[in-house]
């Protein structure tokens, strides 16, 4: 059974990622074409089935996330873990944990970089990167989680190098360990995970990463410019901010991401919705918007993207992924799914829309009651 799990959108393509959780799997990275007649194309190994040999390392093992940059790249996050819910045993570290990155163009890799040793911690799983380009496509840095052990890794590609950053606001919150989704409820530790860049700030020439844990109701945030300084971070803690009012119960988020006008949008994945803010607001409930929610449709929304077409549309995975772990998919259903809208119309008459704002909207949050 498959486990699909990510996807990325570049031009006439959409890259699907298939971690190997379990066995069977037999192509963790897959490509199918955007604009197909069939609403059930069939998946293409990406970049071909001579990356996907099981045992080898010099391929690619098990992909989670990914992200196409502006510079025409694919970057690919391996973990090199496999049968993370497998009931055969405990999880297994086949290979070392590996930043790839494809040409999109001729679809030949460019870069590979192995993780160090002593980045990779018993009980981690890397899962999410986010790459932030700016006016030099060699001078790009790469942020990747570890949801289980709780670290970023900060990645130069200019330099070849990379380094851990930890937080404490990189840790679950107890508080939210518990989810039901529909009638199956669970427990899970899961740390850190969604990550979304701002637009660049040319001004202070920076630009701002919003994160959370999966398991808390909080978002957070830190200047880039402090986490891409490899030994000065470790004396800037104080610039890890709490953003705002908590998102309130049932707001755990398994991915998010912000378009060019500053609207962060967010995959609530036990409400089966998609929410909101606009960034130039207050980070408060009264301002957080909704802009899809479907109890057949987006069933767990696991990952979220924003494409780079000139009228950008914001892309949604949703999985049953709960199911697929402790449960069984119902094979009679569509368990998968891709959905698409425009930006500007996901957000049209919400709150998250530049043009509305209500009495309130700017008004600071002075009571934390009920937002935790």
């Amino acid at each position: 059974m498959l486990s699909i799990s990510g996807l990325e959108v570049y031009q006439d393509r959409i890259f699907i990622t298939n971690p190997k959780w379990t066995v069977g799997i037999p192509a963790s990275l897959a490509v199918i074409p955007r604009n197909s007649i069939d609403k059930s194309p069939p998946l293409a190994p990406y970049p071909s089935w001579e990356w996907h040999k099981t045992g080898n390392c010099d391929g690619i093992t098990s992909v989670f996330r990914i992200h196409a940059d502006s510079c025409g790249r694919l970057w690919v996050l391996d973990s090199g873990l496999v049968d993370v819910e497998s009931k055969l045993g405990k999880p297994r570290q086949v290979c070392s944990p590996q930043i790839l990155i494809f040409d999109l163009r001729t679809d030949n890799l460019l870069t590979r970089y192995v993780f160090p040793a002593d980045f990779i911690k018993e009980d981690g799983l890397f899962a999410n990167i986010h790459v932030d380009v700016r006016d030099d496509c060699n001078d790009v840095y790469a942020y990747a989680t570890d949801i289980w052990r709780y670290n970023l890794v900060v990645f130069s590609l200019k330099q070849m190098r990379a380094w851990l950053v930890s937080h404490h606001f990189f840790l679950p919150d107890p508080l939210a360990a518990s989810y039901k989704l529909h009638d199956l409820g669970f427990y899970w530790m899961d740390g850190l995970i969604g990550m979304a860049l701002s637009p660049y700030n040319d001004y202070d020439q920076d630009r701002v990463l919003y994160f959370n844990p999966m398991t808390s109701f909080r978002e957070f945030y830190v200047r880039t410019s402090v986490i891409r300084n490899e030994t000065g971070w470790m004396d800037r803690k104080a610039d890890f901010k709490i953003l705002g009012q908590g998102r309130g119960p049932s707001g755990q988020v398994a991915s998010s991401w912000m378009d060019r006008n500053g609207i962060l949008f967010y995959n609530l994945v036990t409400r089966d919705a998609v929410g909101c803010w606009d960034s130039r607001k207050p980070y408060k409930m009264e301002n957080l918007g909704v802009v899809a929610k479907s109890s057949k449709t987006l069933v767990f929304p696991n990952d979220l993207k924003t494409d780079q077409e000139p009228r950008q549309s914001i892309w949604v995975l949703s999985n049953f992924l709960p199911y697929y772990i402790y449960a069984t998919l119902n094979e009679q259903q569509v368990n998968f799914r891709i959905l698409r809208a425009y930006t500007d119309e996901a957000v049209k008459n919400t709150i998250c829309d530049p043009h509305i704002s209500t009495y309130n909207t700017y008004e600071p949050y002075s009571d934390e009651s009920g937002c935790y």
